[in-house]
């Protein structure tokens, strides 16, 4: 088999689900309001739209859509992983497009599991929107249209993740072998339900932001899974990086942010998500002679990686109020 036949056969051999109903076919009217919440960017929306596969049209894609339909809403467990590799480039733009189109057909379940919860319509849409941002990234990394943070997204359509203001937060357990240790004192314990704090990259991360996230996020999941409490949120992150503290301002935005956590557990290096997330490059592709420093923090990443040091990922806790 080649390439393509082996990619759409991995898919296809993950477990169905039968309780979980197939998607229908969308049309181009309905298939542009979905892309207009999706937040999926002006540019990319006819070419989504032309390579949309059909049942009829491209059955092998179209199964292949269906069966990780089937995989997304089915799984109850937050934390189960999926297998779901970018698409050979042989398929084009409609691979490079296939998770887009994966997550317009998902969309219609992804509201009904916010409305059974009663979340919040504008939390909803908050939260939804990340698909368009990753798309927008995609193009500002490639040059081209496409997705591939397929895995990321996951969670979003699982009802895990949710955007209160400028942060996400994610239904998980404190698993130590993640963290690598302990959080020690009042810190969770290994198990215990916790949301973990993700940080978009759509803005700046002011204190009085953050804090109006924070005071959102206990109140917002005792009411909506009311099953479940949490007294922390915990974060990985080269935001976390001890050395940051070294060469930003004191009242810097990432320093006072840092300052909300307890930091525990090694540090890894993590190099690539910096260069990724400050400068918009693709993993591995960084070039530091040709790197922008318009900012503090961008001479900042320069100067520490040509002195031969790595950036770190941070680990951190904080109790909710």
């Amino acid at each position: 088999m080649g390439e393509h036949e082996d990619w759409a056969a991995l898919l296809l051999g993950q477990p169905p689900a039968a309780d979980v109903a197939d998607p229908e076919p969308v049309g181009a009217e309905e298939a542009r309001r979905r892309l207009a919440l999706l937040d999926v960017p002006e540019v990319d929306r006819a070419d989504v739209l032309a390579t949309l596969p059909t049942p009829s049209g491209t059955p092998e894609l179209w199964a292949a859509l269906v069966r990780c339909h089937q995989v997304l809403h089915a799984d109850a467990v937050p934390s189960r992983a999926v297998v779901w590799p970018n698409a050979p480039a042989s398929l084009g733009a409609a691979g490079r497009y296939f998770y887009v189109h994966l997550y317009l057909l998902a969309l219609p379940g992804l509201l009904a599991r916010h409305r059974a919860l009663r979340v919040p319509y504008d939390v909803t849409v908050a939260t939804a929107r990340d698909v368009g941002a990753k798309v927008a990234s995609y193009r500002e990394y490639y040059g081209v249209g496409g997705l591939d943070r397929q895995t990321w997204l996951v969670r979003h359509f699982r009802a895990t993740l949710f955007r209160l203001g400028r942060l996400q937060f994610d239904r998980a357990a404190l698993a130590v072998e993640q963290y690598h240790a302990e959080a020690g004192g009042t810190g969770p314990k290994q198990g215990t339900p916790v949301l973990e704090v993700h940080i978009p990259g759509d803005g700046p991360m002011t204190p009085d932001l953050c804090d109006e996230s924070f005071r959102l996020a206990r109140p917002f999941f005792a009411e909506h899974f009311p099953d479940e409490r949490y007294d922390h949120a915990t974060c990985r992150s080269w935001l976390l990086d001890r050395q940051l503290a070294d060469v930003l301002p004191a009242d810097s935005n990432i320093v006072r942010f840092q300052r909300r956590f307890e930091l525990f557990g090694p540090e890894p290096a993590c190099d690539s998500d910096v260069l990724e997330f400050v400068f918009h490059l693709p993993p591995g592709t960084g070039d530091l002679a040709r790197l922008p420093q318009d900012t503090t923090l961008q001479r900042a990443i320069v100067t520490h990686l040509r002195a031969g040091r790595h950036w770190r990922q941070g680990c951190g806790w904080v109790a909710l109020a």
